[in-house]
C-alpha cells in the first residue's frame, strides 16, 4: 500500500505501486499484494479495512480531535474515511460516488504510518470495530498482530540494538 511518501500519485485513493519499482519481489506476486490506498479485502473471513494514514494525520492536523486514535473513530462512526477530502485532503474527482464511504462496517479498521500505537473497539450498526493505529515500522520498529478470531491486538517491537546486544 502506498503512503504519503512513496512513488505513487499523490492524491487520494493512491495507486499500487508499479511493479518495476520492486522487481524482485514481482517473481512472487502471488504472496506480493500490490493495492491501492485506501484498501479493503478479507482475511480468514473478517473484512479488513486500512488506509497508509493521511485522512487521520489530515483530520488530526484540522480539527479538536483529542488524538489521532478518536480521528481514526470518527471516521468509522461518520462512514467516511476522508471527511476533510478535498478541502485539505487531495483526492481524485468522483462524479458518480464517493470511494471513500464506509458502507459494510468492517472487523478491522486500521491507519498505517502513525507516531505511535493505538487501538479501540467501536460499535457502529450493531457491529463492533477493531479500530488499529500502526506506527511507521521504519520509525518504531513497531508491527501490530489482530487475533482474527477475538479481534485483540498488540504491538511488538524490534530494536536493533537489543538484537547487537546479544
Amino acid at each position: 500500500m502506498p503512503g504519503r511518501n512513496d512513488p505513487s500519485n499523490a492524491a487520494l485513493p493512491q495507486q499500487p505501486l508499479h511493479g518495476c519499482l520492486l522487481p524482485e519481489a514481482s517473481r512472487f506476486e502471488a504472496t506480493l499484494g500490490r493495492v491501492t490506498n485506501p484498501h479493503e479485502c478479507l482475511v480468514g473471513g473478517m473484512r479488513v479495512l486500512g488506509t497508509s494514514g493521511q485522512n487521520v494525520d489530515d483530520l488530526y492536523r484540522c480539527t479538536g480531535c483529542e488524538s489521532r486514535l478518536a480521528a481514526a473513530c470518527a471516521t468509522l462512526e461518520w462512514g467516511h474515511m476522508a471527511p476533510s477530502a478535498p478541502d485539505t485532503l487531495s483526492c481524485h474527482p468522483f462524479h458518480d460516488r464517493d470511494p471513500f464511504l464506509i458502507c459494510d462496517t468492517p472487523h478491522i479498521y486500521f491507519a498505517g504510518n502513525q507516531p505511535a500505537y493505538g487501538s479501540a473497539m467501536v460499535r457502529r450498526g450493531g457491529c463492533a470495530t477493531r479500530v488499529v493505529l500502526v506506527p511507521s515500522f521504519a520509525a518504531t520498529g513497531t508491527v501490530v498482530l489482530v487475533n482474527l478470531e477475538t479481534l485483540a491486538c498488540h504491538p511488538i517491537t524490534f530494536s536493533t540494538a537489543e538484537l547487537r546486544e546479544q
